[in-house]
């Protein structure tokens, strides 16, 4: 009887919730042209992201810049290659005239969204991003537009099903990220998972995380720190931030399918048998205590309850 109960509860929430693969089939759009980045500034008052209003926005064709051959290290890749492409830097700082924007949200095809704070030097120099255009087709050979290895990665832990880019990718040196507790690093980072570069969002940092913060007890905003270091990079919250994973509030709000607080552990820290089978690609987030999951559930409890705060940038200022 148990084991019937379990099964149809399994079945019940596969169906409310969109699998990591369906929805990052209905994602975001990707550019017009292999060549086309779209970068842009959140307006104002945007509290949703499928209808977030934009302030100044512009479509880069990549093609038309200057484009450097480099040989860099590609830490997705976990070794040296032959490049042609350019610096992240250079395509936002030729947007990013207003000195409170110091956040680039990178989104790309498969719904993520990996946030960089390009106006930090050292997160910068660690990093080093750089979009990559074309790629050499073998060690020594000769770099081609548009090429790049699909990345097939193995263990139980991983998904098993490749990392496709069309068009570009994000060259980082390390797969380091400001934003992941060192516990994690390097066992978890979002730049294993990134595929291909579709749009650069600006923000500024503290605006854009206060729509996140919904109050309620103590333990809520320790919550939303779990969410910063470990979900925001596949997840979003009422359609505001990523879409690889599923979003935490619609269609069903997250918390009230894990009662209790360690059935979300469970689900976050270990991975099914047949995850691939039934779309699952969120990866055994072991370093996840039961301690942060009850925390993360108080917060996806107060956000699946009270409205975001709407995002509310400061004065505009001109970079110096």
């Amino acid at each position: 009887m148990m084991q019937n109960i379990r099964s149809a509860l399994s079945l019940l929430v596969v169906a409310v919730i969109p699998t990591f693969s369906a929805v990052a089939a209905a994602g975001p759009a990707t550019a017009a042209a292999p060549s086309v980045v779209e970068i842009w500034v959140r307006a104002p008052g945007a509290t949703r992201g499928d209808v977030a209003p934009r302030g100044r926005s512009k479509r880069v064709d990549l093609d038309t810049l200057r484009l450097l051959d480099a040989k860099r290290f590609d830490a997705q890749y976990g070794g040296p290659r032959a490049v042609r492409g350019i610096a992240l830097a250079s395509v936002i700082d030729a947007f990013a005239r207003d000195a409170s924007l110091d956040l680039a949200i990178l989104h790309f095809a498969n719904g993520m969204a990996v946030p960089i704070a390009f106006r930090d030097a050292e997160t910068m120099k660690k990093l080093d991003p750089f979009i990559a255009r074309g790629m050499e087709t073998h060690t020594g050979g000769p770099v081609r537009v548009g090429f790049f290895p699909d990345i097939r990665r193995k263990g139980s832990t991983e998904d098993p099903r490749p990392v496709i880019f069309t068009g570009n990718k994000i060259v980082v040196a390390v797969l380091w990220h400001p934003a992941v507790a060192a516990a994690a690093q390097p066992t978890f980072s979002p730049w294993r998972h990134t595929d291909t570069l579709t749009g650069i969002e600006l923000v500024a940092s503290k605006a854009y995380y206060n729509q996140f913060a919904v109050g309620g007890n103590d333990f809520v905003p320790r919550g939303q720190a779990v969410f910063q270091q470990s979900c925001q990079f596949c997840h979003g919250v009422r359609k505001v931030g990523a879409k690889f994973g599923w979003d935490f509030v619609d269609p069903a709000p997250i918390w009230s399918l894990h009662r209790p607080s360690k059935n979300l552990f469970l689900h976050v820290a270990y991975k099914p048998l047949d995850a691939a089978e039934r779309g699952i690609m969120m990866p055994a987030m072991t370093f996840v205590s039961e301690a942060d999951a009850a925390l993360l559930w108080q917060w996806l409890k107060a956000v699946g309850n009270t409205p975001l705060p709407a995002y509310a940038p400061p004065p505009v200022a001109a970079a110096k």
